[in-house]
């Protein structure tokens, strides 16, 4: 059977490496001696709270050394996409990681695209991360440089790292550069910090909310969000493994449909995660109780959340006339 088709907006790139497509980078590396086999590699991935995840990421990254490394990365990936169905994707990369390899963000990205071109079953349209751990001062001259990529797919920046390293509000001149060269901005807040830091991430130029589950503690912040159709790519396993939420239940997604906020369900990790978009909708209907059509109005919504122009949002929007697959 064809599986239903679906759109992601929350998913890094580097995060969505096949465990197969990974093992056969250490191999071509010279590997690990503490991960001798694929089955290693798993225990080798595991980790228990943010921390861990960090450092499990981190190694990962060790693999992933050239631009061949990356557009095999970037084609194993877009398999895995294709496989479940996804028919438009926005995928974050990293490419300050990669600068220890002597590769500079548009290397990164030409080689991330020259992978993905292997797979045109799937759209995937790029996010260029801003890593708040690097500096003001380091993410403007990053969106610079992503502004110059669009012709390379580059729809966006976003921010990521640690919440608590730098304030949003610092990051607003490269958050203006993007805007400026018609690029949108994503900002993961309100994950690992509070509300505070997703009404700051607004302020400094965000158009979506990365995570922004924190957002529910704040009747006033849930307010601005549904007033402004802010949209939260929300990312419940991810949380959870994390550590950011104890328990499924404990998860305020319900509450936010519920409040009227603009919400998509994704994946963010799926290597680290080991949950898939498909994952995350079966959840949702399992843990969350969302009947199919509440999840076909998510990916309705995702739809057109997109960074893309109107009337690509709308063929999007056209393509999902099925509801997901039975979960």
């Amino acid at each position: 059977m064809t599986p239903a088709p679906l759109i992601e907006l929350h998913v890094h790139l580097e995060g969505a490496i096949p465990a197969a497509t990974l093992w056969e980078l250490v191999r071509r590396h010279g590997g690990d001696p503490a991960v001798p086999d694929q089955a290693a590699l798993g225990r080798r991935l595991a980790f228990r709270d943010f921390r861990g995840f960090i450092a499990a990421w981190t190694w990962k990254n060790r693999w992933l050394r050239s631009a061949d490394d990356l557009a095999d990365a970037a084609a194993g990936s877009a398999g895995a996409w294709a496989a479940q169905g996804l028919i438009y994707v926005e995928a974050h990369c990293s490419p300050v990681d990669f600068a220890g390899s002597g590769l500079g963000t548009a290397a990164v990205v030409a080689a991330l695209r020259r992978g993905l071109d292997r797979v045109p079953q799937v759209e995937v349209a790029l996010i260029v991360d801003l890593v708040r751990d690097h500096g003001p001062e380091h993410a403007l001259a990053c969106a610079a440089e992503a502004a110059a990529l669009r012709h390379l797919g580059v729809v966006a920046v976003g921010l990521g790292g640690r919440e608590t390293s730098f304030p949003a509000a610092a990051f607003a001149p490269a958050f203006a550069c993007a805007r400026a060269a018609g690029l949108g901005v994503t900002v993961h807040a309100g994950e690992t910090a509070g509300p505070a830091g997703v009404a700051e991430a607004l302020d400094a130029g965000a158009q979506r909310i990365g995570h922004g589950f924190r957002a529910i503690e704040d009747d006033a912040l849930i307010a601005r969000l549904v007033r402004e159709r802010i949209h939260l790519e929300i990312c419940p396993t991810s949380n959870l493994r994390t550590g950011v939420v104890r328990r499924l239940a404990d998860h305020p997604l319900p509450r936010l449909l519920a409040a009227g906020v603009d919400c998509s369900l994704n994946s963010d990790d799926p290597l680290l995660f080991g949950a898939d978009l498909a994952h995350e909708l079966r959840l949702a209907r399992l843990e969350f109780g969302l009947a199919r059509e509440r999840i076909h109005q998510l990916q309705l919504a995702a739809a057109a959340a997109a960074f893309q122009p109107e009337a690509r949002r709308e063929r999007l929007r056209a393509a999902l006339a099925s509801t997901p697959g039975d979960p």
